[in-house]
């Protein structure tokens, strides 16, 4: 049986790509609903995935086939095409407000002078690269720049601590379980990260205790994302909802930038480094979604498909980003629980199928 991932890859992964993308504009949107219990907010986020890990960690064990064969098994091949339609249109709606959010501080906070929708197009180039690869290629760029996030996370932490005020948070629970569920709701396009370990079943051998690697390689990161809530909220206080790029705003009323200048661009540049591939992972598995569902005879068709509709959106509708997002953070959330949270959880309810000899994506 040949696997395209180890483990220890599989463990990576979620720590150097999935915490990222919450570092951004994630926290503002949060706090202009819970406030001071942002980090509220993003714990029931966190307690649900960490749910649906478990879950899908108990299918891994069980299963015989990959997570395409496992469809095929239960739903038929109309069922399972189905199935496979609805994600390819969550993960391609669920990566538009990431890589929106990511083209906004591209052309705002590096090339403020004059901002530009063609500075950001080398991100499609790796992307559209990326997604021609094989599912092992993402195990190996984990394995290296799993060191770049928690480079950055370690540096960007230690210069933004001095000029936390952690009572800011208090009293805890003062904004209302309603609100807290708001922030929670509003955010699904940021979370659902156990969704991705579906798309692991049958690609990895799962050996004894794998399961708890996996769920501290979860845990450990996303307790930095609520630590990263809990430090902006008590920074910025008050106005925190105002702070569009949380990543670049926490640390730059640091005593050692002032003295000796923007140090703490070592750290974001670390992280945008991981986050290049972080942002492509949803057009990674909508491309080979769509591979699977057209059964195209090369993969690059479905890479080139979903590559340019990102580009078109984004070119052809760039003054409406703001509608797209409020649009997507509305009406979307709903599928995104569903897809993310409550079919992952169903999978432990399947038949777990039978030896699959041939796993390559």
């Amino acid at each position: 049986m040949q696997f395209q991932l180890k483990t220890r890859q599989v463990c990576l992964f979620f720590i150097a790509f999935l915490p990222i993308i919450k570092l951004f504009s994630l926290p503002s949107v949060i706090a202009d609903v819970a406030r001071e219990d942002m980090w509220i907010s993003t714990l029931i986020n966190v307690l649900l995935d960490l749910f649906t890990l478990i879950v899908l960690i108990f299918t891994c064990k069980k299963c015989k086939t990959d997570f395409y064969g496992l469809l095929e098994l239960n739903f038929g091949k109309v069922g399972s095409k189905i199935i496979l339609g609805i994600y390819f249109i969550t993960f391609m709606v669920k990566g538009f407000i990431p890589v929106m959010e990511q083209k906004s501080f591209i052309e705002l906070a590096l090339y403020e002078t004059l901002p530009n929708f063609f500075n950001f197009m080398p991100f499609f180039v790796v992307c559209f690269y990326l997604c021609l690869k094989k599912l092992r290629v993402l195990g190996r760029i984990a394995d290296v720049f799993f060191v770049c996030t928690a480079l950055g996370l370690i540096l960007l932490f230690a210069l933004s601590l001095p000029n936390c005020d952690f009572t800011a948070i208090l009293p805890v629970g003062a904004r209302g379980s309603v609100n807290h569920l708001k922030g929670s709701y509003y955010s699904f396009n940021w979370f659902g990260d156990a969704m991705y370990l579906m798309f692991f079943i049958g690609q990895f051998e799962y050996k004894k205790k794998d399961g708890l690697k996996i769920v501290l390689s979860f845990v450990i990161p996303s307790l930095a994302v609520i630590l990263f809530m809990i430090m902006f909220y008590g920074i910025f206080t008050s106005i925190a909802y105002r702070q569009f790029f949380a990543l670049t705003e926490i640390s730059k009323y640091t005593v050692i930038i002032n003295n000796i200048g923007r140090f703490d661009y070592f750290a974001i540049l670390f992280l945008l480094a991981s986050n290049c591939f972080a942002l492509s992972l949803p057009l990674y598995f909508a491309t080979t979604i769509l591979n699977k569902i057209c059964a195209f005879n090369k993969r690059w068709i479905s890479a080139l498909i979903v590559t340019l509709t990102y580009v078109a959106v984004l070119l052809i509708f760039e003054q409406f980003s703001a509608t797209i997002t409020s649009t997507i953070s509305y009406y979307f959330n709903t599928l995104f629980f569903i897809t993310a949270n409550v079919f992952p959880v169903c999978t432990a309810l399947l038949n777990k199928g039978v030896k699959n000899e041939n796993l390559a994506v």
